[in-house]
This record gives structure tokens, sequence and C-alpha cells, in this order.
């Protein structure tokens, strides 16, 4: 059994780190700076490095995610962790989902210890990750603008089914994928579990594929798939919810902190949305900065300015197309990235401290609006 947990292990670090570099090799521009975008630090102490600083921390870290993949050290997992660490305060923007959750997973395995309980410990941590990760966020769909912005979505592209099939399919969404957390914890129900999450990442794909966009999570989403399988297909439980109660100790304790309790100090505000598994859950704030004033607009460079989009002789910038422009990847859905970033716009002005420079307003929530309004 210990060697067949050792197994499944490697796999998820495998699995975990090819993601990783996957994710990486899709988004280079994320990784250094002065891209075309600003980078977004954690504090305003922290000091963005440049060029070559920034090659060569990016460089180092792929060194060690390959290495990793064949020295699985502790050091090495802990020393990943770390420059991650570091390079997401220098840029917020790198903590998308799918890094963090590959970097969770690295650091769990960096503990792996030649011992049939330590192995059974590390391998029950990797599976809270998943748990959690379908859990909270079939949790967090669970709100009204998820159910308007389905339903529209469904409507517009599935508008041939009828409404009745389509308004239950958007309740039972958040349901099912909360249900398909819990599931993987029984025997009897585990591998229904695996085979609907399975389906759903397979069905994300196609959709990515269909759509044209979004291709940044596609290794995400194979890892996920991977990853479910070698974890949860052939485990058997011995006695219920062994896999919480077996030799539990400070490590399962700390993980469970930071995946269960921390995304649900999310309810109350206290945690950000994707570090709590709030995936696809519509209650993320997206932001666009209106430029008022025409000097400033004339000042900033040809690199902005071309994805500024104008509607009825307001010019608009929308951070997200922005950001996915440049770094292949979407704005850090925090309120605070926005300010800092329509901060940065305003430093082009010749007094950056002028009011009526921009304005900025969050949209993902005017639909739910408008419907709220019309009542």
């Amino acid at each position: 059994m210990e060697q067949s947990y050792k197994k499944k292990i490697h796999l998820v670090r495998i699995f975990a780190i090819i993601g990783f570099l996957a994710a990486m090799a899709y988004t280079p521009r994320l990784w250094i700076s002065n891209t075309g975008f600003p980078s977004i630090p954690r504090f305003d102490f922290i000091t963005i490095p440049q060029y070559p600083w920034d090659y060569l921390f990016t460089f180092s870290f792929i060194v060690l995610l390959v290495l990793f993949i064949f020295k699985p050290k502790r050091y090495i997992g802990v020393l990943i962790t770390l420059l991650y660490f570091y390079l997401a305060m220098v840029d917020q923007n790198r903590l998308q989902p799918y890094f963090y959750q590959s970097i969770l997973l690295i650091l769990i395995v960096s503990y792996l210890r030649k011992s049939r309980k330590n192995t059974t410990i590390i391998l029950h941590c990797l599976m809270f990750v998943f748990i959690a990760t379908y859990f909270w966020s079939g949790i967090h769909k669970l709100n009204a603008n998820f159910n308007v912005q389905w339903m529209h979505a469904l409507t517009k592209h599935f508008a041939f089914i009828p409404e009745s099939i389509r308004q239950i399919f958007t309740y039972l969404v958040g349901v099912i994928e909360t249900l398909m957390g819990v599931f993987l914890l029984f025997n009897k129900t585990r591998k229904f579990a695996v085979i609907g999450i399975v389906f759903m990442h397979i069905t994300i794909i196609l959709t990515l594929f269909w759509l044209g966009y979004g291709f940044n999570v596609v290794p995400w989403n194979v890892q996920n798939i991977l990853s479910v399988i070698v974890l949860f297909w052939t485990y058997k439980s011995t006695v219920t919810y062994d896999i919480f109660k077996q030799f539990y100790n400070f490590k399962k304790t700390i993980v469970l902190f930071i995946v269960f309790l921390l995304p649900f100090s999310n309810l109350f505000g206290f945690w950000d949305h994707l570090l709590s598994f709030s995936f696809f859950s519509s209650k993320l704030n997206y932001y666009y900065v209106e430029i008022l004033d025409d000097d400033l607009y004339k000042r900033m460079p040809d690199n902005i300015t071309k994805h500024v989009q104008k509607f009825n002789g307001r010019r608009i910038l929308y951070l997200n197309t922005w950001a996915g422009a440049v770094n292949e990847a979407l704005l850090f859905p925090e309120d605070r990235v926005a300010i800092k970033v329509n901060k940065y716009i305003k430093t082009f002005a010749k007094n950056p401290n002028q009011k009526g420079l921009t304005k900025m307003v969050e949209y993902n929530h005017d639909l739910l609006n408008a419907i709220n309004n019309a009542k």
C-alpha cells in the first residue's frame, strides 16, 4: 500500500510541475517586468526587479521546477515555494489559481518521507486540496449573479433548450459541483465524483476551444483530470472520514487551514476570491477605466492606448482585455489590484494627483443590477 501511495504522490507532483510549466509557457510576459502591463506588487515597499534580474529570477524558478521532477528533495520544494511567493508579491497577477494550486501541491509533496505514516499523511493532504477545490468552487457559485450570468450565457448559446431546463440546470450547477467535492470522501460515491469531475473538465476544455479563448487554463484542467483519477479512483477508505482522521497531525492542520478555513473567511471578505477556489462564480469584480482627461490620453503610450475602446466619445480601457492581450492572463480580480492599475495610468498625466483624470467602474454585476433595478 505504501508503494502504491508513493506512486500516486509522485505522479501528482509531476502533473503539478508540468502543468505549471505549460501555463508559464503560455504566459511568458507575465513573468518579466516592463512588458506593456504594469507589475502590481502586494505592498508598496516591494521593489520590482528590472532586467536582467527579472529574467534571472524566472530562469532560476524554471530550473528549480525541472530539477524537482528528477530530484524531489524537500529543500528544492521549499525553495520553489519561497521563490514563487516572492514573484507573486512582486506581481499579484501571478497568483492565478492554476499556479497557486500547483504550488500548494509541490509544497505538500516536499514533505514526503520514507514511512507508511508520513506517506499516508501526504496523500491525504493532496486529497484535501482537490476536495476543497470542488467543494468551495461549488459553494461560491450559489449566488444571484452567477444564476443571472449563467442563464444569460445558456440562453445566448443554447436557446433551443427549453427555458425551464436551462433554469433548473443553472440552479443545480453549484450544488452538483459542491457534491462532487463531498462525494470524494466516501467509498460508495467516490468513483461517481471522479467521473463527474472528469466530465466537467473535458466539457470546459471543449468549450474553451469552441469559444477560441481561455487556453491558458487548458493545462490546469488536464492536470486536474489526471490528478483526481490517480488520487481517488482506486483509493479505499478503511474507516469513515479516514482522510481527515487517520494519522492526524500538524501538517494536516496547516493544509486544512489553507484550503478550508481561509476560503471560508472569503465569505466574509477576508481572503482573496481565487485563492478561495471561487472559479467562474460571477462573484469577482471586473473593472474598466474611463479616460476622462484629453491631455492624459495624449500622453499615454501607444502600447496602452491601442487597447482603449471608444464608445460614443468615451474612452474605455477594460483591464481584463489589456491584461489578457499582454500577459495572456486576466487581471487578478481584487479591488486593490485594479486601484493600483488605475493609479499607474494616472502617472502619465502632468499632475497624477489631479482630480477627474479617470473613472474606475466595476461592471461584472451590471446585468444583475439592471434586473434588480427593473423590478
